[in-house]
């Protein structure tokens, strides 16, 4: 890994993942870092020689020119529409989520350099209703415009991967927490503020049940298992470059307990419940996960929900 692009760099994740790249380049580990979002706030980034934050949407030949010089041998692509504007928006979704994509991964194509190309795809490739068990086999059938285009990809870069052009590695993420209260861009977010009110023992209406099922992953976890799919040596990698990321499983009332344990009685003083039905069906009913690929690979999830919680909310 010498020459780093990451699409989508300024969202949740993206930013996380950002900054621990930005830190090997700090220390000559890398040579370049190409950072490209729609656009970023200002100074987001301490300055460092190599790295490049290039502002402007994929589909313009011009950003995707630049974000592509120098040419990167591994590429993270975060870049998307998430869950709740691909629902709302459906020819947004196409356009980002399927035809941007499409568009990078041709211009890769056409350097002939095979880069490593990291896919953030999604458990939302399963869709509802769900089986009473999940696996790195669980056949796929989405739901959701999200979870079709994700799967969309995946197939598409297993035959980029396939036919030479690219190496390409696509994994599921679960809910990753926690996200900012004011970024509720996807669907799953709930959780996300689920876990700040929890923190902070504010005001929060739950669209899900105590009793709901999620599947959640911290976000400094979640970087670490991007960087580790970057630097698996190709021999090793599974059947269809695709696996899930692991994940606790976990009640919200497990939440909930575990908040009030670490912040104290009054941690749920504010929280109410009011069940959804589309969030019921979509996204509190996940039975138990297993990854093996994903453990064979020497990633795992956080251990418990104290753990959890304490990476979510680091800053």
């Amino acid at each position: 890994m010498k020459h780093v692009l990451i699409t989508g760099a300024n969202g949740y994740i993206g930013q996380a993942l950002a900054r621990a790249v930005a830190k090997r380049l700090a220390a000559k580990e890398i040579q370049s870092l190409t950072l490209v979002d729609l656009a970023f706030e200002e100074q987001s980034y301490h300055y460092e020689p190599g790295l490049r934050c290039i502002s402007g949407d994929l589909s313009d030949e011009t950003v995707l020119q630049a974000a592509l010089t120098p040419v990167p041998d591994t590429v993270f692509h975060l870049a998307s529409v998430t869950s709740r504007l691909a629902e709302e928006n459906f020819a947004l979704g196409l356009r980002v989520n399927i035809a941007g994509t499409v568009s990078l991964f041709e211009h890769l194509r056409q350097q002939e350099q095979c880069p490593v190309v990291v896919y953030a795809s999604s458990i939302g490739v399963f869709g509802t209703p769900l089986p009473q068990q999940v696996d790195d086999n669980t056949p796929v059938a989405p739901t959701l415009s999200y979870g079709t285009q994700k799967r969309m990809v995946e197939l598409l870069l297993a035959d980029y991967s396939r036919r030479g052009f690219l190496d390409s590695r696509s994994v599921r993420l679960p809910t990753v927490v926690a996200r900012p209260m004011t970024a509720e861009t996807a669907l799953s977010s709930f959780a996300s503020s689920l876990i700040h009110a929890l923190a902070a023992g504010s005001t929060y209406e739950c669209p899900i049940g105590p009793q709901g099922w999620i599947w959640l992953l911290s976000l400094p976890s979640c970087v670490q298992h991007l960087l580790t799919t970057a630097s698996i040596e190709t021999v090793r990698l599974p059947e269809g470059r695709v696996w899930n990321l692991p994940a606790q499983r976990l009640q919200v009332a497990d939440l909930v307990q575990a908040a009030k344990s670490r912040y104290g009685r009054g941690a749920d003083a504010g929280l109410r419940f009011q069940s959804n039905p589309q969030f019921d069906r979509q996204f509190a009913q996940w039975p138990p996960l297993t990854t093996a690929i994903a453990t064979q690979l020497g990633m795992q999830h956080d251990g418990d929900v104290k753990t959890l919680i304490e990476q979510a909310l680091v800053s």
